[in-house]
């Protein structure tokens, strides 16, 4: 029976940078599966040796426009710094609010 053999487009393997993906997968697995189960972004690097981690939220605060990020406004023509209402004096909006499906039912934060 002929065999008939065709180039490959790929690339040749290389057994050790497998075996080096391989051991970084496993040393990353705990990491890995804590920052699925709190949503993050996972981001492999050099090729499976390594990881970047990212929490989506990040994506929904910016820069209050209304302040430019100090948390404080000018109150009228004097020189008094005054808690700006819309950011609640942070300095930072969150676009998209986000819900904790873990939060207790009830009062949230404050004195009872």
């Amino acid at each position: 029976m002929p065999y008939h053999h065709e180039p490959s487009t790929q690339p040749p393997r290389n057994w050790f940078a497998e075996l080096l993906t391989y051991l970084g997968d496993r040393l990353f697995a705990s990491d890995d599966e804590r920052a699925r189960a709190r949503g993050w972004q996972i981001r492999r690097t050099r090729n499976g040796r390594g990881r970047v981690y990212r929490d989506p939220r990040w994506d929904t605060i910016r820069a209050c426009e209304f302040c430019a990020g100090s948390g404080a406004h000018l109150a009228d023509s004097r020189i008094e710094a005054a808690r700006c209402e819309p950011c609640g004096g942070a300095g930072v909006i969150r676009s998209v609010p986000v819900t904790n499906s873990r939060q207790p039912a009830g009062r949230l934060g404050g004195r009872s």
